[in-house]
């Protein structure tokens, strides 16, 4: 295992390994980010590499004077369990001493909470505190898509189901078939279901899809999130088709491309 300090070329393997290990960010702005902090403290951003040279692990860390600060701790995911998180924790603590910092500091997104526990034996602990932010930049709009009337959507917890879905036209719901959704149209329904399902009862399709839920709770009448969601994954050429239920939304995108779908969605 290699630690090293990190560079402003190592932009794009962080962004990759960012993707891959499921933190919310924005790619376009990994390299100025990264270059604004290692300019501030060029010893406390860490990177592990493997015997590749690969990027396979990273901790985002700073110094403001008073605390220390723990961002973007990843391990990717084919490395996990190697204590390649722990290494780096350990070796940006270290150097936080050294720079004579007393305390260091985290936060842990309400959806990932989980990851807590990984802290815990490490001699973190808990602090009942009241996190606030503004965003003092007009045009930073990174997570504007709003529902009427509340706030901004912050996590979409976006579940990929493990099984292709089809849209197979049919003049009526075969018998035991039991459609995710059917859409009436004067031509025809429109069946939405398991492929398996289609296959058994002879259905003719040409689309296979994978389907993505979004756990948060959305309204019917939000403003702004199926725009949000549809141009994100456009801007990565991956098809998408949204059918809104009253609770969830669900995505149905090209079944070869789910992967990197489900990695985009999780930035939002």
């Amino acid at each position: 295992m290699v630690i090293r300090a990190a560079d402003t070329s190592d932009a794009p393997a962080l962004a990759d390994l960012w993707r891959a290990a499921g933190i919310r960010f924005r790619a376009e702005h990994v390299a100025a980010e990264l270059a604004s902090v290692l300019a501030r403290d060029p010893d406390l951003v860490l990177v592990e590499q493997d015997e590749t040279g690969a990027i396979t692990g990273s901790v985002f860390g700073t110094y403001d004077g008073r605390r220390g600060w723990v961002n973007r701790l990843a391990t990717s995911p084919a490395r996990r369990g190697r204590g390649i998180a722990t290494h780096l924790l350990a070796e940006l603590e270290l150097r936080l001493i050294a720079r004579g910092c007393p305390k260091v500091n985290l936060l842990i997104e309400p959806g990932n909470a989980g990851v807590a526990r990984f802290y815990e034996r490490l001699g973190y602990r808990l602090d009942e505190l009241v996190f606030m932010e503004k965003w003092i930049i007009p045009n930073e709009t990174w997570h504007t898509c709003q529902p009427a009337g509340s706030g901004q959507w912050h996590d979409l917890s976006p579940e990929l189901h493990a099984i292709p879905y089809v849209f197979a036209t049919a003049p009526e719901i075969p018998a035991g078939v039991s459609p995710f959704a059917v859409i009436r149209e004067d031509e025809a329904l429109t069946l939405v279901l398991p492929r398996a399902d289609a296959d058994r009862a002879g259905l003719r399709y040409d689309h296979v899809a994978a389907r993505i839920t979004l756990r948060i709770n959305s309204a019917l009448a939000a403003i702004g999130l199926t725009a949000a969601v549809s141009r994100l994954l456009a801007e990565a050429g991956i098809s998408c088709n949204v059918i809104a239920g009253a609770a969830h939304d669900h995505l149905f995108t090209a079944w070869p491309r789910r992967h990197h779908a489900l990695t985009l969605l999780r930035t939002l």
